[in-house]
Protein backbone atom coordinates (compact mmCIF):
# COMPACT_ATOMS: atom_id res chain seq x y z
CA UNK A 1 0.00 0.00 0.00
CA UNK A 2 1.62 3.31 -0.65
CA UNK A 3 1.46 6.53 1.14
CA UNK A 4 0.39 9.22 -1.16
CA UNK A 5 4.25 10.56 -1.62
CA UNK A 6 5.51 7.89 -3.80
CA UNK A 7 4.25 7.44 -7.32
CA UNK A 8 3.30 10.90 -7.97
CA UNK A 9 6.31 11.93 -10.98
CA UNK A 10 8.46 13.63 -8.12
CA UNK A 11 11.55 11.14 -9.14
CA UNK A 12 11.53 12.36 -12.89
CA UNK A 13 15.39 14.29 -12.50
CA UNK A 14 16.53 11.63 -10.47
CA UNK A 15 18.09 8.68 -11.42
CA UNK A 16 16.55 4.82 -9.80
CA UNK A 17 19.15 4.48 -6.87
CA UNK A 18 17.68 7.72 -5.61
CA UNK A 19 14.13 6.60 -5.79
CA UNK A 20 14.40 3.68 -4.48
CA UNK A 21 16.27 4.87 -1.22
CA UNK A 22 13.92 7.58 -1.14
CA UNK A 23 11.01 5.24 -1.54
CA UNK A 24 12.28 2.55 1.18
CA UNK A 25 13.23 5.23 3.78
CA UNK A 26 9.50 6.66 3.45
CA UNK A 27 8.23 3.27 3.70
CA UNK A 28 9.89 2.13 7.14
CA UNK A 29 11.17 4.94 8.59
CA UNK A 30 8.84 7.90 8.36
CA UNK A 31 6.52 5.07 9.26
CA UNK A 32 7.83 4.45 12.44
CA UNK A 33 10.15 1.91 11.05
CA UNK A 34 13.22 0.91 11.81
CA UNK A 35 15.68 0.47 8.75
CA UNK A 36 19.62 0.39 8.43
CA UNK A 37 20.95 2.79 5.67
CA UNK A 38 24.72 2.80 5.47
CA UNK A 39 26.43 6.82 5.23
CA UNK A 40 26.06 7.03 1.29
CA UNK A 41 22.70 6.23 1.46
CA UNK A 42 21.51 8.33 3.76
CA UNK A 43 23.87 11.35 2.10
CA UNK A 44 21.89 10.23 -1.29
CA UNK A 45 17.93 10.30 1.04
CA UNK A 46 19.12 13.95 2.55
CA UNK A 47 20.24 15.52 -0.74
CA UNK A 48 17.27 14.70 -2.40
CA UNK A 49 15.31 16.23 0.08
CA UNK A 50 17.33 18.99 0.07
CA UNK A 51 17.16 19.46 -3.71
CA UNK A 52 13.53 19.25 -3.98
CA UNK A 53 13.52 21.46 -0.52
CA UNK A 54 10.80 18.92 1.42
CA UNK A 55 11.60 20.28 4.56
CA UNK A 56 9.57 17.66 6.84
CA UNK A 57 11.10 14.05 5.51
CA UNK A 58 14.67 16.35 5.26
CA UNK A 59 14.41 16.96 9.13
CA UNK A 60 12.96 13.34 9.57
CA UNK A 61 16.11 11.87 7.47
CA UNK A 62 18.87 14.33 9.51
CA UNK A 63 17.70 13.13 12.68
CA UNK A 64 17.81 9.32 11.89
CA UNK A 65 21.28 9.62 10.12
CA UNK A 66 22.41 11.62 13.79
CA UNK A 67 21.32 8.99 15.62
CA UNK A 68 23.29 6.39 13.30
CA UNK A 69 26.38 7.90 12.56
CA UNK A 70 26.71 10.84 15.59
CA UNK A 71 30.06 11.73 14.48
CA UNK A 72 29.56 11.55 10.61
CA UNK A 73 31.41 14.61 9.38
CA UNK A 74 29.34 14.56 6.11
CA UNK A 75 25.95 13.87 8.17
CA UNK A 76 27.06 17.48 10.45
CA UNK A 77 27.56 19.12 6.85
CA UNK A 78 23.92 18.37 5.88
CA UNK A 79 22.75 19.15 9.65
CA UNK A 80 24.05 22.52 8.16
CA UNK A 81 21.85 22.80 5.32
CA UNK A 82 19.03 21.47 6.63
CA UNK A 83 19.53 24.93 9.73
CA UNK A 84 19.48 26.98 6.05
CA UNK A 85 16.98 25.66 4.13
CA UNK A 86 15.04 26.32 7.57
CA UNK A 87 16.39 29.85 7.87
CA UNK A 88 18.71 29.87 10.89
CA UNK A 89 22.01 30.92 8.69
CA UNK A 90 23.91 32.15 11.42
CA UNK A 91 24.21 28.92 13.65
CA UNK A 92 24.83 27.01 10.19
CA UNK A 93 27.56 29.20 10.10
CA UNK A 94 28.71 28.49 13.84
CA UNK A 95 28.20 25.15 13.43
CA UNK A 96 30.28 24.81 10.11
CA UNK A 97 33.04 26.82 11.95
CA UNK A 98 33.34 24.43 14.42
CA UNK A 99 33.66 21.82 11.74
CA UNK A 100 36.32 23.40 10.26
CA UNK A 101 38.21 24.13 13.29
CA UNK A 102 38.18 20.23 13.51
CA UNK A 103 38.73 19.02 9.85
CA UNK A 104 40.58 22.35 8.02
CA UNK A 105 40.76 20.41 4.82
CA UNK A 106 37.52 18.91 4.15
CA UNK A 107 35.88 20.72 1.07
CA UNK A 108 33.15 19.66 1.92
CA UNK A 109 33.14 21.74 4.74
CA UNK A 110 34.76 24.63 2.82
CA UNK A 111 31.58 24.58 0.45
CA UNK A 112 28.82 24.23 2.69
CA UNK A 113 30.80 27.24 4.84
CA UNK A 114 30.54 28.96 1.35
CA UNK A 115 26.71 28.53 1.09
CA UNK A 116 26.89 29.76 4.51
CA UNK A 117 28.73 32.63 3.96
CA UNK A 118 26.56 33.42 1.22
CA UNK A 119 22.99 33.50 2.78
CA UNK A 120 24.21 36.19 5.71
CA UNK A 121 25.49 38.54 2.28
CA UNK A 122 29.26 38.15 3.39
CA UNK A 123 30.54 37.35 -0.32
CA UNK A 124 34.22 38.25 0.13
CA UNK A 125 34.16 35.38 2.79
CA UNK A 126 32.07 32.96 0.72
CA UNK A 127 34.64 33.44 -2.33
CA UNK A 128 37.38 32.55 -0.19
CA UNK A 129 35.57 29.26 1.23
CA UNK A 130 34.38 28.02 -2.05
CA UNK A 131 37.95 28.54 -3.27
CA UNK A 132 39.17 26.67 -0.59
CA UNK A 133 36.39 23.74 -1.99
CA UNK A 134 38.20 23.35 -5.10
CA UNK A 135 41.60 22.15 -3.89
CA UNK A 136 40.65 18.88 -4.77
CA UNK A 137 39.28 19.45 -8.47
CA UNK A 138 35.51 18.33 -7.76
CA UNK A 139 32.39 19.99 -8.50
CA UNK A 140 34.42 22.45 -10.41
CA UNK A 141 31.71 23.96 -12.51
CA UNK A 142 29.19 24.60 -10.06
CA UNK A 143 31.92 26.06 -7.38
CA UNK A 144 32.99 28.28 -10.40
CA UNK A 145 29.41 29.46 -10.92
CA UNK A 146 28.74 30.31 -7.49
CA UNK A 147 32.00 31.77 -7.10
CA UNK A 148 30.84 34.17 -9.74
CA UNK A 149 27.02 34.66 -8.50
CA UNK A 150 28.85 36.37 -5.42
CA UNK A 151 31.38 38.58 -7.34
CA UNK A 152 28.16 39.55 -9.38
CA UNK A 153 26.07 40.24 -6.21
CA UNK A 154 29.64 42.70 -5.21
CA UNK A 155 28.58 44.04 -8.51
CA UNK A 156 31.74 43.46 -9.89
CA UNK A 157 30.81 42.14 -13.52
CA UNK A 158 33.64 41.67 -15.57
CA UNK A 159 35.34 39.08 -12.83
CA UNK A 160 31.79 37.55 -12.26
CA UNK A 161 31.62 36.89 -16.13
CA UNK A 162 35.01 35.38 -16.61
CA UNK A 163 33.78 33.11 -13.61
CA UNK A 164 30.72 32.21 -15.50
CA UNK A 165 33.35 31.53 -18.28
CA UNK A 166 34.97 29.08 -15.88
CA UNK A 167 32.08 27.62 -15.35
CA UNK A 168 30.60 26.77 -18.45
CA UNK A 169 33.97 25.85 -19.50
CA UNK A 170 34.35 23.27 -16.67
CA UNK A 171 30.89 21.34 -16.50
CA UNK A 172 28.28 23.30 -15.37
CA UNK A 173 25.75 23.51 -18.27
CA UNK A 174 22.94 24.84 -15.61
CA UNK A 175 20.72 27.14 -17.11
CA UNK A 176 21.55 29.78 -13.93
CA UNK A 177 24.63 29.72 -15.10
CA UNK A 178 23.89 30.77 -18.50
CA UNK A 179 21.80 33.49 -17.51
CA UNK A 180 24.08 34.66 -15.20
CA UNK A 181 26.71 35.03 -17.96
CA UNK A 182 24.51 37.15 -20.00
CA UNK A 183 23.28 38.80 -17.43
CA UNK A 184 26.63 40.29 -16.33
CA UNK A 185 27.40 41.12 -19.81
CA UNK A 186 24.40 42.96 -19.93
CA UNK A 187 25.76 45.17 -17.10
CA UNK A 188 28.77 45.50 -18.68
CA UNK A 189 26.99 46.47 -21.50
CA UNK A 190 29.17 43.82 -23.76
CA UNK A 191 26.67 41.68 -26.21
CA UNK A 192 30.21 41.26 -28.33
CA UNK A 193 31.65 38.81 -26.56
CA UNK A 194 28.06 37.19 -25.41
CA UNK A 195 27.76 36.64 -28.78
CA UNK A 196 31.49 35.34 -29.33
CA UNK A 197 31.41 33.05 -26.32
CA UNK A 198 28.13 31.80 -27.01
CA UNK A 199 28.60 31.06 -30.56
CA UNK A 200 31.43 29.25 -29.44
CA UNK A 201 29.43 27.42 -26.80
CA UNK A 202 26.37 26.03 -28.65
CA UNK A 203 28.66 24.20 -30.99
CA UNK A 204 30.22 21.92 -28.45
CA UNK A 205 26.32 22.09 -27.06
CA UNK A 206 23.71 22.19 -30.11
CA UNK A 207 20.80 21.02 -28.50
CA UNK A 208 20.89 23.55 -25.77
CA UNK A 209 17.85 25.23 -25.72
CA UNK A 210 18.54 27.48 -23.31
CA UNK A 211 22.01 28.19 -24.98
CA UNK A 212 20.72 29.20 -27.81
CA UNK A 213 18.44 31.40 -26.42
CA UNK A 214 20.49 33.85 -24.30
CA UNK A 215 23.01 33.59 -28.19
CA UNK A 216 20.01 35.01 -29.72
CA UNK A 217 19.07 37.71 -26.73
CA UNK A 218 22.42 38.80 -27.54
CA UNK A 219 22.32 39.10 -31.22
CA UNK A 220 18.69 40.73 -30.53
CA UNK A 221 20.20 43.46 -28.43
CA UNK A 222 23.04 44.18 -31.44
CA UNK A 223 20.08 44.11 -33.61
CA UNK A 224 21.66 41.08 -35.40
CA UNK A 225 17.75 40.91 -36.24
CA UNK A 226 18.34 37.54 -38.54
CA UNK A 227 21.13 35.78 -36.77
CA UNK A 228 18.81 36.21 -33.68
CA UNK A 229 15.94 34.98 -35.26
CA UNK A 230 17.83 32.00 -35.87
CA UNK A 231 19.26 31.57 -32.64
CA UNK A 232 15.50 31.39 -31.40
CA UNK A 233 14.27 29.19 -33.86
CA UNK A 234 17.17 26.81 -33.04
CA UNK A 235 15.81 26.60 -29.46
CA UNK A 236 12.30 26.13 -30.18
CA UNK A 237 13.38 23.31 -32.37
CA UNK A 238 14.68 22.13 -29.57
CA UNK A 239 11.99 22.30 -26.78
CA UNK A 240 8.87 23.52 -28.57
CA UNK A 241 7.26 24.98 -25.68
CA UNK A 242 10.08 27.41 -25.25
CA UNK A 243 7.91 30.35 -24.72
CA UNK A 244 10.08 32.95 -24.02
CA UNK A 245 11.95 32.14 -27.40
CA UNK A 246 8.63 33.27 -29.32
CA UNK A 247 8.54 36.51 -27.69
CA UNK A 248 12.18 37.07 -28.81
CA UNK A 249 11.53 35.43 -31.96
CA UNK A 250 8.81 38.22 -32.45
CA UNK A 251 10.95 41.04 -31.38
CA UNK A 252 13.52 39.78 -34.37
CA UNK A 253 10.68 40.00 -37.01
CA UNK A 254 9.21 43.42 -35.61
CA UNK A 255 13.07 44.35 -35.61
CA UNK A 256 13.41 43.68 -39.57
CA UNK A 257 9.99 45.49 -39.95
CA UNK A 258 7.39 42.37 -40.59
CA UNK A 259 5.25 43.16 -38.00
CA UNK A 260 2.76 40.29 -39.58
CA UNK A 261 5.24 38.18 -39.10
CA UNK A 262 5.90 38.92 -35.97
CA UNK A 263 2.32 38.14 -34.37
CA UNK A 264 2.21 34.55 -36.43
CA UNK A 265 4.97 33.71 -34.22
CA UNK A 266 3.08 35.43 -31.11
CA UNK A 267 -0.22 33.34 -32.14
CA UNK A 268 2.46 29.98 -32.41
CA UNK A 269 2.60 30.14 -28.33
CA UNK A 270 -1.59 30.01 -28.59
CA UNK A 271 -0.61 26.69 -30.23
CA UNK A 272 1.48 25.18 -28.60
CA UNK A 273 -0.01 26.38 -25.29
CA UNK A 274 -2.94 27.08 -25.75
CA UNK A 275 -3.40 28.28 -21.58
CA UNK A 276 -1.26 31.22 -23.08
CA UNK A 277 -3.71 32.65 -25.43
CA UNK A 278 -4.61 35.26 -23.10
CA UNK A 279 -1.23 36.38 -23.15
CA UNK A 280 -0.13 35.70 -27.07
CA UNK A 281 -3.23 37.90 -27.96
CA UNK A 282 -1.91 41.07 -25.49
CA UNK A 283 0.97 40.90 -27.15
CA UNK A 284 0.01 41.13 -30.45
CA UNK A 285 -2.14 44.11 -29.41
CA UNK A 286 1.23 45.84 -28.37
CA UNK A 287 2.97 45.14 -31.25
CA UNK A 288 0.29 46.57 -33.23
CA UNK A 289 -0.05 49.74 -30.91
CA UNK A 290 4.02 49.91 -30.87
CA UNK A 291 3.61 50.16 -35.24
CA UNK A 292 0.72 53.21 -34.97
CA UNK A 293 -1.87 50.30 -36.41
CA UNK A 294 -4.38 51.05 -33.72
CA UNK A 295 -7.36 49.35 -34.81
CA UNK A 296 -5.44 46.02 -35.33
CA UNK A 297 -4.18 46.83 -31.83
CA UNK A 298 -7.66 46.86 -30.20
CA UNK A 299 -8.86 43.75 -31.90
CA UNK A 300 -6.53 41.57 -30.09
CA UNK A 301 -6.82 43.61 -27.07
CA UNK A 302 -10.70 43.06 -27.46
CA UNK A 303 -9.56 39.18 -28.05
CA UNK A 304 -7.76 38.82 -24.56
CA UNK A 305 -10.74 40.24 -22.75
CA UNK A 306 -13.00 37.47 -24.16
CA UNK A 307 -10.92 35.43 -22.82
CA UNK A 308 -10.86 37.33 -19.52
CA UNK A 309 -13.30 40.62 -19.06
CA UNK A 310 -10.62 41.57 -15.87
CA UNK A 311 -7.40 41.34 -17.88
CA UNK A 312 -6.04 45.07 -16.46
CA UNK A 313 -3.06 45.38 -18.99
CA UNK A 314 -5.16 44.51 -22.29
CA UNK A 315 -7.50 46.82 -20.82
CA UNK A 316 -4.87 49.88 -19.80
CA UNK A 317 -3.59 49.28 -23.65
CA UNK A 318 -6.83 49.67 -25.05
CA UNK A 319 -6.33 53.04 -23.06
CA UNK A 320 -3.21 54.35 -24.63
CA UNK A 321 -4.26 53.19 -28.11
CA UNK A 322 -7.72 55.09 -27.81
CA UNK A 323 -5.69 58.24 -26.34
CA UNK A 324 -3.46 58.62 -29.95
CA UNK A 325 -6.61 57.79 -32.03
CA UNK A 326 -7.51 61.27 -30.43
CA UNK A 327 -10.92 59.36 -28.43
CA UNK A 328 -9.59 61.29 -24.62
CA UNK A 329 -12.72 59.77 -23.13
CA UNK A 330 -13.05 56.64 -24.04
CA UNK A 331 -9.10 56.46 -22.85
CA UNK A 332 -10.18 57.85 -19.47
CA UNK A 333 -13.28 55.48 -19.59
CA UNK A 334 -10.93 52.49 -19.52
CA UNK A 335 -8.42 53.29 -17.70
CA UNK A 336 -10.92 54.43 -14.79
CA UNK A 337 -12.25 50.51 -15.23
CA UNK A 338 -8.47 49.53 -14.65
CA UNK A 339 -7.85 51.37 -11.62
CA UNK A 340 -11.12 50.18 -10.57
CA UNK A 341 -9.98 46.63 -10.68
CA UNK A 342 -6.40 46.94 -9.85
CA UNK A 343 -5.05 50.06 -9.13
CA UNK A 344 -1.33 48.81 -8.06
CA UNK A 345 -0.31 47.25 -11.57
CA UNK A 346 1.86 48.73 -13.22
CA UNK A 347 0.63 48.85 -16.52
CA UNK A 348 -2.51 50.95 -14.79
CA UNK A 349 -0.46 53.06 -13.26
CA UNK A 350 1.77 54.02 -16.09
CA UNK A 351 -1.02 54.57 -18.41
CA UNK A 352 -2.88 56.57 -15.99
CA UNK A 353 -0.03 58.84 -15.92
CA UNK A 354 0.70 59.05 -19.89
CA UNK A 355 -3.81 59.71 -19.74
CA UNK A 356 -3.90 62.10 -16.79
CA UNK A 357 -0.85 63.84 -18.42
CA UNK A 358 -2.57 64.29 -21.73
CA UNK A 359 -5.75 65.75 -19.87
CA UNK A 360 -3.27 68.07 -18.47
CA UNK A 361 -3.15 67.10 -14.76
CA UNK A 362 0.53 67.23 -13.87
CA UNK A 363 -0.09 66.44 -10.31
CA UNK A 364 -2.21 63.24 -10.79
CA UNK A 365 0.22 62.06 -13.43
CA UNK A 366 3.33 62.38 -11.48
CA UNK A 367 1.50 60.86 -8.52
CA UNK A 368 1.17 58.20 -10.46
CA UNK A 369 4.11 57.89 -11.83
CA UNK A 370 5.86 58.18 -8.25
CA UNK A 371 3.69 55.09 -7.29
CA UNK A 372 4.87 53.13 -9.94
CA UNK A 373 8.52 53.65 -9.42
CA UNK A 374 8.57 53.38 -5.68
CA UNK A 375 6.51 50.30 -6.14
CA UNK A 376 9.84 48.58 -7.50
CA UNK A 377 7.47 46.49 -10.21
CA UNK A 378 8.41 48.73 -12.86
CA UNK A 379 9.84 47.92 -16.41
CA UNK A 380 12.49 49.88 -18.43
CA UNK A 381 9.90 51.03 -20.61
CA UNK A 382 8.15 52.54 -17.84
CA UNK A 383 11.62 54.51 -16.26
CA UNK A 384 11.55 55.53 -20.27
CA UNK A 385 8.34 57.23 -19.97
CA UNK A 386 8.96 58.58 -16.62
CA UNK A 387 12.54 59.95 -17.93
CA UNK A 388 10.53 62.23 -20.66
CA UNK A 389 7.57 63.14 -18.68
CA UNK A 390 10.45 64.58 -16.23
CA UNK A 391 11.82 66.47 -19.20
CA UNK A 392 9.04 67.77 -20.87
CA UNK A 393 7.47 69.27 -17.44
CA UNK A 394 11.25 70.62 -16.76
CA UNK A 395 11.63 68.90 -13.29
CA UNK A 396 15.29 68.98 -14.32
CA UNK A 397 16.85 68.26 -10.98
CA UNK A 398 14.63 65.23 -10.21
CA UNK A 399 15.32 63.55 -13.52
CA UNK A 400 19.45 64.14 -13.13
CA UNK A 401 18.59 62.06 -9.58
CA UNK A 402 16.73 59.33 -11.65
CA UNK A 403 18.54 59.33 -14.77
CA UNK A 404 21.79 58.56 -12.28
CA UNK A 405 20.69 56.48 -10.73
CA UNK A 406 19.67 54.18 -13.87
CA UNK A 407 22.87 54.57 -15.13
CA UNK A 408 24.29 53.45 -12.07
CA UNK A 409 22.49 49.79 -12.85
CA UNK A 410 23.00 50.35 -17.01
CA UNK A 411 25.96 52.32 -17.43
CA UNK A 412 26.61 54.33 -20.39
CA UNK A 413 22.87 53.59 -21.40
CA UNK A 414 22.52 55.61 -24.27
CA UNK A 415 19.08 56.87 -23.35
CA UNK A 416 19.97 58.15 -19.71
CA UNK A 417 22.93 60.16 -21.42
CA UNK A 418 21.37 61.63 -23.75
CA UNK A 419 18.19 63.08 -21.59
CA UNK A 420 21.30 64.03 -18.91
CA UNK A 421 23.41 65.80 -21.82
CA UNK A 422 20.93 67.67 -22.52
CA UNK A 423 19.27 69.01 -19.08
CA UNK A 424 22.80 69.45 -18.39
CA UNK A 425 23.23 71.54 -21.87
CA UNK A 426 19.58 73.71 -20.52
CA UNK A 427 21.13 74.65 -17.15
CA UNK A 428 23.72 75.29 -18.41
CA UNK A 429 26.05 72.75 -16.76
CA UNK A 430 28.45 72.10 -19.98
CA UNK A 431 31.53 70.81 -18.47
CA UNK A 432 28.54 67.60 -17.32
CA UNK A 433 26.90 67.84 -20.59
CA UNK A 434 30.27 66.99 -22.28
CA UNK A 435 30.73 63.97 -20.60
CA UNK A 436 27.85 62.57 -21.41
CA UNK A 437 28.17 62.99 -25.06
CA UNK A 438 30.63 59.73 -26.21
CA UNK A 439 27.13 58.06 -24.69
CA UNK A 440 24.44 59.72 -26.10
CA UNK A 441 22.51 58.61 -29.10
CA UNK A 442 22.56 61.99 -31.66
CA UNK A 443 18.63 61.25 -33.41
CA UNK A 444 17.32 61.34 -29.66
CA UNK A 445 18.76 64.38 -28.31
CA UNK A 446 18.19 66.34 -32.34
CA UNK A 447 14.28 65.67 -30.76
CA UNK A 448 14.67 66.90 -27.33
CA UNK A 449 17.19 69.10 -27.69
CA UNK A 450 17.87 70.37 -31.02
CA UNK A 451 19.76 73.78 -29.56
CA UNK A 452 22.47 71.57 -28.04
CA UNK A 453 23.24 69.96 -31.63
CA UNK A 454 23.66 73.71 -32.65
CA UNK A 455 25.83 74.60 -30.82
CA UNK A 456 29.66 76.12 -31.85
CA UNK A 457 30.93 74.09 -29.40
CA UNK A 458 29.26 70.84 -28.35
CA UNK A 459 27.87 70.43 -32.30
CA UNK A 460 31.46 69.01 -33.33
CA UNK A 461 32.04 66.67 -30.96
CA UNK A 462 28.20 64.98 -30.94
CA UNK A 463 28.31 61.34 -32.75
CA UNK A 464 27.52 61.50 -36.34
CA UNK A 465 23.31 61.15 -37.18
CA UNK A 466 21.87 59.54 -39.83
CA UNK A 467 20.06 62.79 -42.17
CA UNK A 468 17.50 60.71 -43.49
CA UNK A 469 15.98 59.82 -39.81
Amino acid sequence: MNNGRINNGRFSDFDDEVRELVVDFESTVLRGESQFFDVDELEIIIDYYLETNDLHPLEAAVNYAEQLYPDSTSIKVRRAHWLIANNKNKEALNRLLELHRTVPDDTDVCYSLGVAYSTLGQSEKAIEAFNQAAADGWQLGHIYANIAEEYFRMKKFSIARDYYIKALDTDSYDNPTLHGFLEACEYLNDYASAVDYLSKFVKREPYNSEAWYCLGTAQLELKMYERAADSFEYAIAIDSTYIEAYYQLSSCHEGLGNVPLAASDLLRIAEVQPEQRLMAYSAIGLLYARSQNLEAALFYFRKALELDPYDVESISRMAICFLHLGDLASARSQIIKALDINPKNNEVLCSAAVIADASGNYERANNYFEELILSGTYTEQHCRLYTNFLFIHEQYDVLIEFALESLSILPHDSFYSTYLAAVYFLTNRYNKANSCLPDVQPELLADICPQMMEHPRFAPLIPSIDKKK
